[in-house]
C-alpha cells in the first residue's frame, strides 16, 4: 500500500508539461536520442497531461477522433510502436528531504529514466511502482518514460497453451500483464492503452516525518459490535522515538479511541497492532435495502499520536461494518448481514475508453446514476482494469456492492512461470492492500471465462484446473480478506462451467442464442455475472446514427447483436411491423430493449425463480454505438435502462403471466420498513372501458415480496392470461396500481400487462395530453394522460432528465414523471410519442412554474 505519513508530507502530481514522442524504427536506447530519433508529424509529437494514454492525449489535442474512421486508421497499431513520455520539473523549496517518484500504472512494458539514469524497468500495467530518488534529484530534473513496442514481445516463440481462446486473437497476450480492453475489438475501440494511465507523483517529506507502512486493516461485525483489527509498521526518526513509545499511537473509530501496542524492531522501526471496538454499531447495507434518501453508515477512522503541545493525526478512509456470505441456496447466492439479497446491476466499463480513468465528477455521476437505476452491484470484469481508489470509496459511500474479478480473462495464463508468478503476486497483493476494509467488495473472483473457454472447446476439466486459481489465489484472498467469498472463475459451478443451474453463469439464452422468453426460467439460472446483451440503440426518437460496424459481435459469428435485437423485435411486434419505415423500426427496437429487460429481470427477481443475482452486460458503451450498454458513451440512459429501473426499484410492482394460473401481481419491498398500501387492479380495453376492477388493502413486510393471482384479487375466474380461450378476448390489458398511504400521489407505482400476442397496435388518435406540476420534494413533474391506451410512450426531453420513460400509459389516467436536473430559469423542451399514437405532442412551457422558488433547480 502507499505509505501514510503522520507528519506533513507533500504529494505533488507531475501532471503538466509532458510531451509524447513516437519512435517508428529501431528502439531508442536513451532519452538523449529522442530529438534526433523521433518521427515528426501530428500523431508523433504532442503535449500531454497525466494521467493519460497515447490515444487519450492525441484525442485531447484534437489529433484523434473516434468517430472518424480515417483518424483511427492513421493512429496505427500502438502495440507495434515505441513511445516516450518526457517532462521537466523543478524541486521547490519545501520539497527537501526523502523523496520518491510513484508511478500508479504504466501500460505496459516501461523504462523509467531520471536525469539520464534508468531507475526501473517494469512489465505489469496493474502494479504501482515506487522509485526512491533521495539524493538523485537536482534543482531542475528530466523525467522520461519509455514504452517499448509490445509487438516484438508477442512475436517471441513461447510454450503452447493448453487451449486457445476464441475471444483473443493474439495468443501470446497470456504472457503479458496488460488489459484485454482495446485488444478485443468486437465490442470496444480497437486501440490498446499505452502510457502512464495511472499518473505519476513526487512524494517528499521532512526528515522528521513518522511514516506508517505495511498497514493491514480488517473489519468484523459480530453480535452488534464493530471491530477493527489493525497491524502495521512505523518508521520513527531518532528525536521522536521516546515520544512515540511513551505516548503511543491510538486508533480512533467514530468517537472511540483505543491504544495500539508498539513493539520495537530496531533502527527506528516499530510494529503496531491493536483492535478497536464499537458497541451497537449500525451495519453497512447496500442502498436498495435502506430507506429512500439515506446512505449506508460509515464510521470515520484516524490514527493519532498525542504530543505535549499538539497531536499528530492522519485521517483514514471511513469504514463500514457488514457481513457477507456465499450460500449454496439454488446453487449460488449472497447474504448480507444475514439477509438474502437479490443482486442486480451491470458489468462496469471504463468511463473514458482511451484514458481508462475518469474525472471525479464523471465517476460520481456514473455511480449515482447506477444507484438511481436500482442497481446494487457492479462487476469489474477481468477484461478491463482494476478501478482507482475513488471508485471503491464512492461505492462504499453510495451503497454499491462490487463483484471484483482479478485481471485474468479468457486465456491460459502461465502461472507456473517464475517471473510471471512473481509479477502477479505483487499485483494481487497491491490490490488487496489498497482495498482492505472496503465494505463494498462482495466477491473476489479469480478470472473470467478461464473455465468456459476450454470447456466449450470440448476439453476436459484437466485443461482448466490451475494451482494458482484453485489454491494459491483463494489462500491469499482468505489471508487478506477473510470476510469475502472467493469464486474461482465465472462462469463455473455447474456440471459444465457454462451450465446455468449451479454456480455462476453468463446467460445469453434470451439474447445471443435467440431462445424464447420462457428459457429465462427453463434454464434456472442461479446467479448471472453476465446476461442480456442486446444492441441497445442510444437516443429516444429518430434513427440511430451510430455506425453498424460498431455493433458488438461474437468472434467468428456471421450475425451481430443488432440481428439478435431484430429477432426479438419481430417476435414482440411481428415480422414486417416497421413497414419499411426506418424511424418506426428504431422506435420498435428501443421498445424491445425496454420490454425485454423489464420482463426478464422481473422473472428472475421473483423469489419463485430461485435466482440470486443478475448483472447485465453492460453498464456503459465504451464509444458511440448501439452497443450492450444501458447507458450510452456520454452516460445518458437508453431505453433498456428504464425497463431495468422499473424491474429493480426497491419498491416495485409487476404483473407476470403464469400461464394457466393466470396473471399474478408481484410487489417487492427491499426497504427496512413494512409498507401498507392499497392495490388497485383493473382489466381494461384499449378504448378505456373498464371490464373488471377491485381494490384491496395489502401489507408487505420489510425485505420481502407479496404475490397474488389476479383471479384471487378479483375473487373469480376471469382467464386473465387468456390461456383457456373459451371465447373472444374480453379485455386487452391489466393495470395494477400500488397506492402507498391510501391516496394517489407522486409515489404511485403502476404496472401494465399488454399481451405480447397483440403485437404493435394499429395507429390511432389516442388523445395524448401533457402538463406540469410540482411534487412534494419541489421537483417539476411532467403529467401525461390519454383518452385511449398509449403503447410504449417515449419522452424526448432536452434540458432535464426524466425519471421514467418507454412505458405503457393506461387510458383515462394520469402518469406523473419526475424531471430532474433542470437548470434554474430554463424550461425543458421536447416531444412525446406512443407507438400506436398518430400524434406527436410537444412538451408545454413551464409557464407559472418558472417563478416558483420551491422547485429543486440545479445551477446551469
Amino acid at each position: 500500500m502507499t505509505p501514510l505519513y503522520l507528519k506533513p508530507v507533500r504529494r505533488r502530481p507531475l501532471s503538466e508539461g509532458w510531451e509524447i514522442r513516437r519512435i517508428d524504427a529501431e528502439p531508442c536506447a536513451h532519452p538523449s536520442e529522442l530529438t534526433s530519433r523521433a518521427v515528426e508529424g501530428p500523431l508523433d509529437a504532442c503535449a500531454a497531461t497525466l494521467p493519460c494514454t497515447v490515444a487519450s492525449a492525441l484525442r485531447d489535442a484534437g489529433q484523434l477522433d473516434l468517430d472518424d474512421a480515417e483518424s483511427v486508421a492513421r493512429l496505427g497499431d500502438l502495440d507495434r510502436l515505441e513511445h516516450w513520455f518526457r517532462c521537466e520539473f523543478e524541486i521547490e523549496d519545501d520539497e527537501g528531504g526523502p523523496a520518491e517518484l510513484v508511478f500508479h500504472g504504466l501500460a505496459t512494458l516501461a523504462e523509467i529514466w531520471l536525469n539520464g539514469e534508468c531507475l526501473l524497468k517494469t512489465r505489469n500495467m496493474f502494479v504501482r511502482h515506487v522509485c526512491e530518488v533521495t539524493g538523485r534529484l537536482e534543482k531542475r530534473n528530466e523525467l522520461a518514460i519509455r514504452f517499448p513496442a509490445l509487438e516484438p514481445v508477442l512475436r517471441k516463440k513461447r510454450p503452447r497453451a493448453r487451449w486457445r481462446s476464441r475471444l483473443v486473437a493474439e495468443r501470446n497476450l497470456r504472457f503479458v500483464r496488460t488489459t484485454l480492453f482495446g485488444r478485443m475489438s468486437s465490442w470496444c475501440p480497437p486501440i490498446p492503452p499505452v502510457g502512464p494511465w495511472g499518473g505519476v507523483e513526487l512524494v517528499t517529506c521532512t526528515p522528521w516525518a513518522i511514516t506508517l507502512e505495511q498497514m493491514r486493516v480488517r473489519t468484523e461485525l459480530a453480535d452488534g459490535y464493530g471491530l477493527v483489527h489493525l497491524v502495521g509498521e512505523i518508521s520513527v526518526p531518532a528525536d521522536l522515538r521516546v515520544q512515540a513509545l511513551r505516548a503511543g499511537l491510538q486508533l480512533e473509530i467514530g468517537d472511540v479511541r483505543r491504544p495500539l501496542e508498539c513493539e520495537p524492531l530496531g533502527e527506528g522501526r516499530f510494529r503496531v497492532k491493536g483492535t478497536g471496538t464499537l458497541e451497537d454499531v449500525e451495519p453497512w447495507w447496500p442502498h436498495t435495502q435502506l430507506a429512500e434518501g439515506t446512505r449506508p453508515r460509515l464510521y470515520p477512522m484516524a490514527l493519532c499520536l498525542p504530543g505535549a503541545d499538539s497531536e499528530a493525526r492522519i485521517e483514514l478512509d471511513p469504514i463500514g461494518f457488514r457481513t457477507i456470505e456465499r450460500t449454496d441456496r439454488h446453487g449460488f447466492g449472497l447474504t448480507i448481514n444475514g439477509e438474502s439479497l437479490f443482486c442486480r446491476g451491470a458489468c462496469w466499463a471504463p468511463i473514458d475508453a482511451l484514458a481508462l480513468r475518469a474525472r471525479p465528477e464523471a465517476l460520481r455521476s456514473a455511480l449515482e446514476r447506477a444507484c438511481d437505476a436500482g442497481m446494487n452491484m457492479l462487476r469489474v470484469t477481468g477484461t478491463v482494469v482494476y478501478e482507482e481508489d475513488a471508485f471503491y470509496r464512492l461505492c462504499d459511500e453510495l451503497g454499491l456492492l462490487v463483484w471484483q474479478d482479478f485481471m485474468f480473462s479468457a486465456l491460459d495464463y502461465p502461472t507456473d512461470d517464475e517471473d510471471f508468478f512473481e509479477s502477479v503476486v505483487e499485483e494481487v497483493d497491491q490490490f488487496l492492500d489498497r482495498t482492505q476494509g472496503r465494505a463494498c467488495l462482495a466477491v473476489l473472483c479469480g478470472n473470467s471465462e478461464g473455465q468456459q473457454q476450454p470447456a466449450m472447446l470440448g476439453l476436459g476439466s484437466e485443461s482448466w484446473q490451475s494451482a494458482f486459481f484453485d489454491e494459491w489465489l483463494p489462500a491469499r484472498c482468505a489471508d487478506r480478506r477473510p470476510d469475502l467469498p472467493y469464486w474461482t472463475s465465472t462462469p463455473s459451478g455447474g456440471e459444465l462451467p457454462f451450465h446455468t443451474r449451479e454456480g455462476t453463469s453468463h446467460y445469453f439464452g434470451v439474447g445471443a442464442y435467440q431462445r424464447p422468453l420462457s428459457d429465462a426460467l427453463l434454464a434456472q439460472p442461479s446467479f448471472m455475472t453476465e446476461c442480456l446483451a442486446f444492441s441497445n440503440l442510444p437516443g429516444v426518437h429518430g434513427l440511430d446514427s451510430t455506425p453498424r460496424s460498431r455493433v458488438p459481435r461474437d468472434s467468428f459469428a456471421e450475425w451481430d447483436f443488432a440481428d439478435v435485437l431484430g429477432h426479438y423485435r419481430n417476435g414482440l411486434f411481428g415480422e414486417g411491423s416497421a413497414r419499411g419505415d426506418g424511424v418506426l423500426e428504431a422506435a420498435l427496437c428501443r421498445a424491445t430493449s425496454a420490454s425485454l429487460m423489464q420482463t426478464v429481470q422481473t422473472l428472475w427477481r421473483d423469489p419463485a425463480s430461485g435466482c440470486g443475482g443478475s448483472l447485465v452486460l453492460m453498464q456503459r458503451d465504451p464509444w458511440r454505438c448501439a452497443g450492450w450498454g444501458v447507458f450510452d458513451a456520454r452516460g445518458e440512459p437508453k431505453s433498456a435502462l428504464f425497463g431495468l429501473r422499473r424491474a429493480w426499484a426497491p419498491l416495485a410492482v409487476a404483473l407476470l403471466d403464469d400461464g394457466l394460473n393466470g396473471l399474478r401481481v408481484l410487489i417487492f419491498n427491499d426497504s427496512p420498513t413494512p409498507v401498507s398500501a392499497e392495490l388497485v387492479l383493473q382489466l381494461m380495453r384499449t378504448d378505456g372501458v373498464t371490464v373488471e376492477s377491485a381494490t384491496i388493502p395489502i401489507s408487505i413486510a420489510a425485505n420481502t415480496s407479496f404475490g397474488r393471482s389476479v383471479d384471487a384479487v378479483l375473487e373469480g375466474f376471469i382467464d386473465s392470461s387468456y390461456a383457456y380461450r373459451f371465447g373472444p378476448r374480453g379485455f386487452d390489458l391489466c393495470v395494477a396500481r400500488l397506492l402507498v398511504g391510501g391516496a394517489e400521489s407522486a409515489s404511485v407505482l403502476e404496472a401494465i400487462h399488454l399481451p405480447f400476442e397483440l403485437g404493435l397496435l394499429p395507429p390511432t388518435a389516442i388523445g395524448l395530453s401533457l402538463g406540469w406540476s410540482v411534487d412534494g420534494a419541489g421537483e417539476p413533474v411532467l403529467e401525461l394522460s390519454s383518452d385511449r391506451f398509449a403503447q410504449m410512450v417515449s419522452i424526448d426531453l432536452e434540458g432535464g432528465e426524466v425519471e421514467d420513460n418507454f412505458f405503457h400509459l393506461a387510458p383515462r389516467s394520469t402518469r406523473r414523471v419526475r424531471v430532474r436536473r433542470v437548470a434554474k430559469g430554463s424550461c425543458p423542451t421536447g416531444t412525446v410519442r406512443a407507438l400506436n399514437g398518430e400524434e406527436e405532442v410537444a412538451i408545454p412551457d413551464f409557464g407559472s412554474l418558472l417563478a416558483r422558488d420551491e422547485i429543486g433547480w440545479v445551477e446551469s
